[in-house]
């Protein structure tokens, strides 16, 4: 504590009562709390690099505004974010091992968000899911499971939260409800904190409040005997990451008691690496062994297999970064470019996707990038179908996020 030094956290403004606040959230959700503190705090947060004294810290103050800052304030702001395990020490590292040796030790992962992104009892999560499907933006009637259809070969949903995104979940789960008699889904989402691949396994069930949701355990053994256990060295990201979560939430509410499924979740890391470097994906050898093997491995399996993303698209305004707000006109330019960019996709194209994002150096940061990628890679033919575009923006222009249902027959 005497060299403060804040955790990779992110950082962003928000109105409380009036008063401006900054917020600091986990992206790792190590831990699930949102930290509030006033905006005048962040000249001091920002020298919390572990370089910092506490008394540095007072002098740079003093040299910044000419005013003195007590010690007693800056340790009481250090001991808050401490509090919350957003500063990188002793105190972190003991809770983060705890948290990581239950996980691994665990045979199932447990959902992150029920009672909170969605209602976690599985009556009334039904009627919540049910719901989207007649909302305004939704598509109609909530379909009956029951095709004998084999033509769905893959579909892209959002990973935003049910409340702002459900109606576009509802139109790629209506048709692969009405068009899919798949028995395998291969989960592909995105990891929202760094990986040390760019693919993340885990052989874990997974919970939903419908009850556990099987791993196919056939293929994650292909995977392990084909490429080794690498692959599963970041398995903790499971835990906490909710791109695949949703997926799994709204697959075993369309099939649980009509058809047995498995899924096989996997974990897309970032191609900012990639993109900066002016590189390409298919290039990359890790990349292009990992989707070889599982494109392999699903050619040869004699099942129905269907590639599901979980793939949000553009994160744009000060909540991700941006200098900007976002206006009306910004949102008009996202969806310009946005459909321009699944163009591409629809065509089934992965290369064009990935130089469309990488010619605006990925200004839009589309999270959503790597498993569609992948998506595209494994699909080795078929078209795809835009079933619904959306858009959400908070209401001070703080942020904005876009997001798609695609299906591929």
């Amino acid at each position: 504590m005497d060299y403060p030094k804040l955790r990779n956290v992110e950082i962003f403004p928000v109105q409380m009562e009036g008063r401006r606040m900054v917020c600091f959230r986990d992206p790792a959700r190590i831990t699930e709390d949102m930290v509030l503190l006033p905006y005048e705090f962040l000249f001091v947060i920002s020298l919390f690099d572990g370089k910092h004294s506490i008394t540095d810290i007072q002098t740079e103050y003093m040299r910044t505004f000419g005013d003195l800052l007590y010690s007693d304030h800056i340790v009481g702001v250090a001991a808050e974010l401490n509090r919350y395990y957003l500063l990188e020490n002793e105190h972190f590292e003991a809770y983060r091992k705890k948290i990581e040796n239950d996980f691994l030790q665990s045979p199932v992962r447990m959902p992150i968000l029920a009672g909170n992104g969605y209602d976690a009892e599985a009556d009334k999560l039904r009627k919540q899911l049910a719901g989207f499907f007649t909302q305004e933006e939704g598509p109609g009637q909530c379909p009956d499971p029951r095709s004998t259809a084999h033509g769905l070969k893959g579909l892209i949903a959002p990973h935003i939260d049910f409340m702002r995104g459900g109606p576009c979940y509802a139109w790629a789960y209506r048709e692969l409800a009405e068009q899919s008699a798949e028995d395998v889904f291969i989960l592909l989402g995105t990891s929202h904190v760094p990986t040390n691949k760019y693919f993340v396994l885990t052989r874990k069930d997974f919970i939903t409040p419908f009850g556990p949701l099987s791993t196919d355990q056939t293929i994650m053994g292909r995977l392990e005997e084909e490429l080794g256990r690498d692959f599963f060295a970041d398995e903790l990201v499971h835990r906490n990451e909710h791109s695949l979560e949703f997926q799994a939430v709204y697959l075993h509410y369309l099939f649980d008691s009509k058809r047995t499924i498995t899924i096989v979740p996997i974990l897309c890391g970032s191609y900012h690496n990639i993109i900066t470097r002016r590189m390409n994906p298919r290039g990359v050898e890790e990349i292009a062994l990992f989707l070889e093997n599982l494109k392999k491995i699903l050619r040869e399996d004699h099942r129905r297999i269907c590639v599901v993303a979980g793939a949000d698209l553009a994160h744009v305004g000060p909540q991700f970064g941006d200098p900007f707000r976002v206006s009306s006109a910004v949102m008009h330019e996202l969806k310009v470019k946005d459909l321009a960019m699944l163009d591409h996709v629809a065509d089934g194209d992965a290369q064009a996707f990935f130089e469309y994002i990488m010619r605006e150096n990925d200004q839009r940061k589309i999270c959503g990038l790597p498993p569609i990628y992948a998506l595209l890679s494994l699909l080795e033919e078929g078209k795809g179908t835009l079933c619904k575009y959306g858009q959400w923006r908070d209401r001070e222009g703080n942020g904005a996020v876009t997001f798609a249902s695609m299906v591929f027959h």
